[in-house]
């Protein structure tokens, strides 16, 4: 028998919501659980799953994304294979519609859609199941449709991180001649090139020889470079950063970090990565320990350069330094493949020409 869909009633006072966007089209199989719809209501936005399976079907008549209609207007219907959508609309229901909310999200103010779009999607039983494994599942990338976290995700990431015990290295690297060819790279029109910019053009020539520490373990660098918005970090990537000189980078890693700091990042801007890079030498940290979660393998994380006494040909002199931490799977510090590449990426801040020859 068919099962009408309508706008549910999430809470005593609501009379009426917005319908903001379907996660299934008309004509898909819906299984019991799957996430059906979202709503706003004029205190949260609501993920709507339901309880029941069947092929979604949504009359031409029904409202539309963005449409506020009252509560109990019907939306669409759920059918058995084989059966026909109904010619005409159900009585509005009186009790609760059997689509219901996944769980209570934290209440927010009502935004537009596109300025929700800060991070991947999840549905409400991988979010669970994530809770309990304590997996970070914002840094994920989705298998399910347009992208979605699912549980298989999560307990692939558990299982990954179970058996991958991270490692940590650290060296110090002589960044003087970095901190004097800098504002020699100054383009027109475009501010100096940030020294994190710089190194993350450096780590992306070193992981050409050390593919190992990518995620796909290819050639195919997809640059994650946390962000600072000030309610959290966000990892945008830069796609296929081994194709782009250190001029095409620095100015893609300024335009995300800007479209984080508005919460405009699209989900797919955070999805991805196969190398992370982490930089708080803006706060005057020397050196952190930066945090490895899947898929990814390797991350780095860069300290301040600071000028400090340092040995040159039997002197102490002067010079510009910096702390390089790599956290990598434990697998690649027993095999010398993170070692080779961190010392591989210290020699080119040092002889930073090497690998800024755009």
């Amino acid at each position: 028998m068919a099962e009408a869909i309508a706008m549910p009633r999430l809470g005593w006072t609501m009379e009426e919501g917005t319908l903001v966007e379907w996660f299934k089209a008309d004509g898909d199989a819906v299984e019991a659980g799957e996430i059906l719809f979202t709503v706003e209501s004029d205190k949260a936005l609501n993920e709507i799953e339901t309880f029941s399976g069947g092929i979604l079907r949504i009359p031409s008549d029904a409202p539309r994304p963005g449409d506020t209609v009252p509560v109990g207007t019907l939306l669409g219907y759920l059918l058995q294979p084989g059966e026909e959508m109904p010619t005409a609309p159900p009585p509005t229901p009186t009790a609760e519609p059997v689509p219901t909310p996944a769980e209570p999200p934290p209440k927010r103010a009502s935004t537009p859609a596109p300025a929700r779009s800060a991070g991947p999607t999840i549905s409400p039983r991988a979010r669970r199941v994530a809770s309990e494994l304590g997996v970070e599942w914002r840094v994920l990338t989705g298998s399910g449709r347009t992208g979605r976290i699912v549980e298989r995700d999560v307990r692939a990431a558990a299982a990954r991180s179970g058996q991958a015990v991270p490692a940590i290295l650290t060296t110090e690297a002589d960044a003087t001649e970095l901190v004097t060819l800098r504002p020699r790279l100054k383009v027109e029109d475009a501010p100096a090139p940030a020294y994190h910019h710089l190194i993350a053009k450096l780590a992306v020539v070193a992981l050409a020889d050390y593919p190992q520490l990518n995620a796909a373990e290819t050639e195919a660098v997809h640059l994650s470079l946390a962000v600072d918005t000030g309610d959290g970090l966000a990892s945008p990537v830069i796609r296929d950063a081994h194709t782009k000189t250190w001029a095409e980078l620095a100015a893609e890693a300024r335009f995300l970090a800007l479209q984080a700091r508005r919460r405009a990042l699209e989900p797919e801007a955070v999805q991805g990565g196969t190398f992370a890079i982490a930089n708080f030498g803006m706060y005057g940290i020397d050196a952190f320990t930066p945090i490895l979660r899947p898929p990814y393998r390797a991350a780095l994380g860069l300290g301040r350069i600071a000028e400090r006494p340092a040995v040159r040909e039997g002197r102490v002199v002067p010079r510009a330094l910096i702390s390089l931490s790599l956290t990598v799977e434990s697998g690649l510090l027993e095999n010398g493949t993170a070692a080779r590449f961190l010392d591989r990426l210290r020699s080119l801040i040092e002889r930073p020409e090497l690998g800024l020859q755009d």
